[in-house]
């Protein structure tokens, strides 16, 4: 079984902007994801966020929880992206550096592969706004599955 996430990855195109439909990722389209970037062959991934108002705190500011997905998200379909079709990855540790408080609006994830194993990938990221400005920053190693049939 091929894991949706890598055909999705597989299939991008330089310039497309795609939106997350598959039903395996309502989280990421809760989050007004799309695919904006994919090099499978140095590990980087670009996605765009867009949150909606259910990820907003009353001050303003995304909620960190949400902050957090959209950094797992780009670093896990970095590592996706590295891997052969018959297998996938699944997160082992998250670690993420909150920078400054994220306002509403657009942002940029971009995850890096940093080393690949076998059987383990680290990777980090980075989050900001469409301006250039860093919100947060992230670190995790995430395992390489072959998922049962």
């Amino acid at each position: 079984m091929i894991n949706p996430d890598k055909i999705l990855l597989d299939a991008h195109r330089p310039g497309d902007l795609l939106a997350f439909e598959a039903a395996e990722q309502s989280f990421a389209r809760a989050l007004g994801a799309r695919l904006a970037a994919v090099d499978a062959a140095t590990g980087v991934v670009r996605l765009r966020f867009t949150p909606g108002p259910a990820f907003i705190q009353g001050m303003g500011v995304l909620q960190g929880g949400a902050v957090s997905a959209m950094l797992d998200f780009a670093m896990g379909f970095a590592s996706l992206a590295m891997v052969e079709p018959e297998f996938s990855i699944t997160t082992a540790t998250l670690n993420i550096a909150f920078l400054r408080a994220a306002p509403a609006g657009d942002y940029e994830a971009a995850g890096f592969v940093e080393r690949k194993g076998r059987s383990l990938i680290f990777s980090r990221g980075e989050l900001r706004t469409l301006a250039g400005t860093l919100v947060a920053s992230g670190t995790s190693s995430l395992a390489v599955v072959k998922p049962k049939p």
